[in-house]
């Protein structure tokens, strides 16, 4: 749905989403009770996110025979607040300088060497520490069904758009099984235009959990059922998984572009 890339910009709990939508649907306005019955939620927290709302400027308050309604706000006041959020975006940016310069005044930095992620959001951020970079070849011993479950259609389609303007070409190795995703997700397919090499593993590789291998960084994914991840950089544990990776790359049966 479009209108959620709207609705992000305002860090909504997913309930307010649906608030929001039932407002919308609503030309006339719509009392609280009916909210919380066409979203099944009671009423006092549906309260609680339309106060939330109306603080963000998305829904308005309004009164009709002395009951409260409420309308979504008009799509030009909306897209004022993104013009807002656009500009402290702009605002935060110009600020980057001073943070930086802040943060290596007292010398380098010395980043964690292991860093953990835990549910859907924290592992989309996870990901993205890849987009750091540019002009890379990265590997990936991928559980692919899995992790476009996990991560979301939306999600991982973005993420291979960025990944593709900036350069980066991906080497990666499937389990046989999932080979029909293809059919269904077309900006998985291997092609040079796609920046992916793809070939399918020997049957009986484990594949419960994914990894992917840049510069120094190795980044571990698990499967939905137990939905976390983590970060290891260092240089002797991405050596030590790129050659674990040549010898199933080798084995590994070519997908025709």
């Amino acid at each position: 749905m479009k209108i959620d890339k709207i609705l992000n910009l305002f860090d909504l709990h997913p309930a307010e989403k649906d608030v929001f939508g039932v407002c919308l649907e609503s030309a006339g306005g719509i009392g609280a009770t009916e909210i919380s019955k066409k979203i099944g939620m009671n009423r006092t927290s549906v309260y609680d996110f339309l106060d939330n709302l109306i603080a963000t400027g998305l829904i308005i308050e309004s009164q009709k025979f002395g009951k409260k309604i409420f309308f979504a706000q008009k799509p030009e006041q909306i897209s004022l607040l993104i013009k807002e959020k656009q500009k402290e975006i702009i605002e935060a940016q110009n600020a980057m300088p001073e943070l930086t310069e802040e943060y290596y005044s007292k010398g380098e930095q010395i980043k964690p060497r292991l860093q953990i992620y835990e549910g859907n959001k924290e592992l989309q951020q996870m990901m993205k520490d890849l987009l750091l970079y540019e002009n890379i070849t990265i590997y990936s011993f991928w559980s692919v069904k899995n992790i476009v479950k996990l991560l979301g259609e939306d999600f991982f389609k973005d993420f291979q758009k960025q990944r593709i303007k900036q350069n980066i070409y991906l080497k990666v190795i499937w389990p046989a099984e999932h080979l029909d995703i293809l059919k269904k997700y077309a900006f998985l397919k291997p092609s040079y235009e796609l920046k992916r090499d793809a070939r399918i593993a020997p049957k009986n590789i484990n594949f419960s959990l994914s990894y992917t291998i840049y510069k120094n960084t190795v980044r571990f994914i698990s499967s939905k059922k137990e939905n976390y991840g983590f970060l290891i950089e260092s240089e002797e544990m991405a050596d030590m998984m790129k050659k674990q990776f040549d010898i199933i790359w080798e084995k590994s049966k070519p997908i025709k572009k």
